[in-house]
């Protein structure tokens, strides 16, 4: 019960109340009457305050704990920029994820050793929850038709829901080229990595990969992902230590400090895999709008980042990540 006396409901006027006597936050940019149309109508409180944490506070004097030279629209501005960057960020991963499975089935099609049916038969009995997964969209209009094409299912009565629903009782019929159009991103994963395992195909490594894939559920969930860029919350894997360690100039502090930042280790991640994955024509049309959302949208208002060295530091060493890369 205690958030409810210590952070009860506030209207948007109060929250900007708040941030101007609490938090130390000036409204140089933006009227206040804009900032209470812009938090009632537009972006609520929790997700525009959320890039607050790139920011740092007084520690001593009349304005302790009050943030430093944070403006309103410094918060709107970097709203927008993560807004912009999680839609880049989710077209990558579909074409990545598009890309490795078309490079799977190519693999599968030539291995001599699986007929594209024993290798599901025991990914599945290894990994039960996906049946269940399936079972749940058995009547979805995306997957229904699959699912009872290649699966054997029964009606079975739920005592505990009393209701009934449709079981997977059998499996052994579908092939890796229809799986594969069932399964989420994360599921797919596993499916690559139980297949790869046993196999001297090239493959990505297994951080790496999920390392791309927490990037992809954090903008699939419209996280705020730019809401903390601090270093010192990750450790890298050495693939991709190595390979940043090749970019002349960033040095190696620079390359630890940042690939230290959970955000930007996983878009490093994403850039190195879309750069080893994705077809050139694809990769052709994509990158001209990651270039054009990091060296033209991104830059728009820089003025109001100059003196904030976490967030040009951190923008400076994805540009210069973009820039070697492609």
């Amino acid at each position: 019960m205690g958030n409810r006396t210590d952070k009860p409901k506030q209207t948007a006027q109060q929250l900007i109340t708040k941030m101007k006597n609490e938090k130390g936050i000036s409204f140089k940019y933006t009227s206040e009457s804009d900032a209470e149309n812009y938090l009632a109508n537009i972006n609520n409180y929790l997700r525009t305050a959320a890039y607050r944490k790139n920011y740092q506070k007084h520690k001593k004097g009349i304005n302790n704990g009050k943030y430093i030279c944070l403006d309103f629209a410094y918060l709107q501005e970097l709203s927008t920029i993560d807004m912009h960057f999680r839609f880049i960020v989710s077209k990558m991963c579909l074409d990545i994820e598009h890309d490795l499975k078309v490079k799977m089935l190519k693999d599968i099609e030539s291995d001599p050793s699986t007929d594209g049916y024993d290798i599901v038969k025991s990914f599945l009995a290894q990994n039960t929850y996906i049946i269940g997964k399936l079972e749940a969209t058995s009547s979805s209009p995306f997957t229904s038709d699959l699912i009872h094409k290649y699966f054997t299912i029964q009606r079975i009565y739920n005592t505990a829901k009393q209701k009934k629903e449709n079981k997977i009782v059998a499996y052994d019929d579908c092939p890796a080229w229809v799986l594969l159009e069932m399964l989420t991103f994360g599921d797919f994963i596993k499916f690559y990595e139980f297949y790869y395992s046993s196999r001297s195909f090239p493959k990505l490594s297994t951080p790496v990969i999920n390392l791309v894939k927490s990037l992809r559920n954090g903008a699939a969930h419209n996280n705020c992902i730019l809401a903390d860029l601090a270093h010192g919350t990750s450790r890298a894997p050495q693939e991709i230590s190595q390979e940043i360690s090749k970019i002349i100039s960033i040095n190696s502090n620079q390359r630890q400090k940042k690939l230290s930042c959970r955000p930007m280790l996983e878009f490093t991640c994403l850039l190195y895999v879309y750069k080893l994955v994705v077809s050139d024509k694809v990769k052709h049309h994509r990158i001209k709008e990651l270039k054009y959302l990091f060296f033209n949208r991104m830059p728009e208002k820089k003025n109001f980042f100059k003196s904030n060295e976490l967030i040009k530091s951190n923008y400076e060493f994805a540009c210069k990540v973009i820039s070697a890369f492609f």
